[in-house]
């Protein structure tokens, strides 16, 4: 090779580290500005998450003093436990407050940015690797989840690199790089009951078709089940405990539990119409949740539904191509996670992040449409680009801006912690009853983190009826009645400020919303 030649390799390779450097590093800077106050206040699941994770860090129970569950009860249906793990491992290094528990799910989706880059790249080529990479850093779904702890959205991340080693034990035919691939699937399970459905399908058509390729032997899909398996048994388990099948178990070192309520009902043949209608709207939009999506800009941008859809007729073109040439390809790899992602969403209701992991899918056929469009078409690629950093600014504007000063979702309270906090450090409370009124679904277990009780404590003096605590310790909740030794926080309620004023209480404003009356 010539000289000159040489250096214009250097020259490309080293424009290429930069722009994918200053991608990644966009992508990791925006997710990380504010963390702890964006999304304003704290959600119901991830306030569950966030006691639990403290509760199994401090004292190695769950709320209900049950050891180490291998899946959560949270609110009576249950909750997937890696993430709360994660998070007491964290709460462990770096105390216990907001930002700290989601910092998993900053984590995550780096991982998601580096495994989106390597398996592309891997699997197609540099280019289109790079391409992905910044559809990924300014995709508002990927954005979005990355800043609060839902224990469900690190199956995406989770599943996207344990289909990452599976390629690369394809690749190598290495028996250890195939187990390694059945631990990550397996550790996949503990992130969302949904993959109890989609890894199964995922595999069957990956395994299937690698096994009619001739790229992997039946010994290698032994070595994979078996690490998938271990994994997997405490799960089936659970489900065993959960049909009723065999009785809960309870160890020192783990606990198998009967949930409140199971919730297998979810799969319902019946709506298959209605949930396409919902997995396509899902796909593109929005659900009913404002912190999954914005309606004005969508999950992936609305520009991209052109690109996506001539990406995925082009992608199919190649997986019909590699079918019958028997190629492992990255448009092969997609077209398996989609399948399992819509098979599994068919049968249940979707949602935005019900669907997590169909993302990658759907931002690659997005990359191939931004290509199939700009072939040998520089300026057209390069006006794509343009337009989409235009949008990308305009969305963070708007979530740092707009979103980022007021919390119009009711299953987000940005106030419910920090009164009890301040209450439990205020001596003029002490020893009298606390009925708690702010507006919160769950508002017991905002008050726990305030109040960080153990919950041995917690468990000793709780009132729960059906699923719902009506009470425990000092704290009262759902009570209506007047009681001259009770301290009572309420928030935006006039009517029963002035009952209670009547009654001789005084007045103390906590904040423009939230008012406690005491005597």
């Amino acid at each position: 090779m010539k000289e000159k030649d040489i250096e214009t390799n250097k020259k490309q390779i080293d424009k290429y580290t930069i722009i994918l450097t200053l991608i990644m590093l966009i992508g990791i800077v925006t997710r990380i500005i504010g963390l702890g106050k964006i999304p304003i206040g704290i959600n119901v699941d991830e306030a569950g998450t966030m006691y639990d994770a403290y509760t199994i860090a401090n004292y190695g129970t769950d709320r209900f003093g049950s050891t180490y569950p291998v899946y959560m009860i949270n609110y009576g249906g249950g909750q997937s436990a890696l993430y709360t793990y994660l998070a007491a491992v964290f709460i462990k290094l770096f105390g216990f407050n907001l930002t700290v528990v989601r910092l998993p799910a900053l984590l995550f989706s780096i991982l998601y940015l580096i495994f989106g880059f390597l398996i592309t790249k891997n699997l197609k080529n540099k280019k289109m690797a790079l391409l992905v990479e910044f559809l990924i850093v300014i995709c508002p779904w990927h954005f979005m989840q990355s800043r609060w702890a839902l224990d469900c959205n690190l199956l995406s991340s989770m599943l996207l690199m344990s289909i990452y080693i599976l390629t690369k034990a394809v690749e190598s035919k290495s028996k250890k790089k195939y187990f390694l691939a059945g631990i990550f699937f397996g550790i996949t399970l503990y992130t969302y009951a949904l993959s109890y459905i989609i890894i199964p399908i995922l595999l069957l058509i990956l395994l299937g078709y690698m096994l009619y390729a001739k790229k992997i032997k039946i010994s290698d899909i032994i070595v994979l089940g078996i690490s998938l398996g271990l994994l997997a048994i405490p799960l089936i388990l659970s489900l065993l405990v959960n049909y009723g099948v065999i009785e809960e178990i309870r160890l020192p070192f783990m606990s198998i539990l009967k949930m409140w309520v199971f919730r297998n009902g979810e799969i319902n043949l019946s709506n298959i119409l209605h949930n396409v209608v919902v997995l396509i709207k899902s796909m593109f939009a929005f659900d009913i949740n404002d912190y999954n999506a914005f309606t004005i800009f969508g999950t992936l941008y609305y520009i991209s539904i052109p690109f996506t859809i001539f990406g995925f007729i082009d992608s199919i073109k190649n997986v019909k191509k590699d079918f019958k040439e028997k190629n492992i390809s990255l448009d092969i790899v997609m077209l398996a996670n989609f399948l399992s992602v819509c098979i599994c969403n068919i049968l249940v209701e979707a949602g935005i992040n019900r669907i997590n992991s169909i993302y990658i899918s759907l931002i690659y056929y997005t990359a191939l449409g931004i290509m199939y469009v700009s072939e040998n078409r520089e300026k057209i690629f390069k006006f794509n680009i343009i337009v989409y950093i235009i949008i990308y600014i305009a969305f963070l504007t708007y979530y740092f801006g707009i979103y980022g000063k007021e919390n119009t979702n009711l299953s987000f309270n940005n106030d419910a912690v920090g009164v009890v906090k301040y209450i439990e450090k205020n001596e003029k409370f002490d020893g009298k009853k606390i009925n708690f009124r702010l507006y919160a679904i769950q508002p017991y277990i905002y008050t726990l983190i305030g109040n960080e009780m153990p919950p041995q404590e917690f468990m000793n003096t709780a009132v729960i009826q059906r699923g719902v605590v009506l009470a425990y310790g000092r704290y009262v909740f759902y009570d209506n009645k007047i009681n001259d030794d009770t301290i009572y926080v309420i928030q935006n309620d006039e009517n029963t400020k002035n009952i209670l004023k009547k009654n001789g209480f005084k007045v103390e404003e906590y904040n423009k919303n939230i008012d406690i009356l005491y005597k």
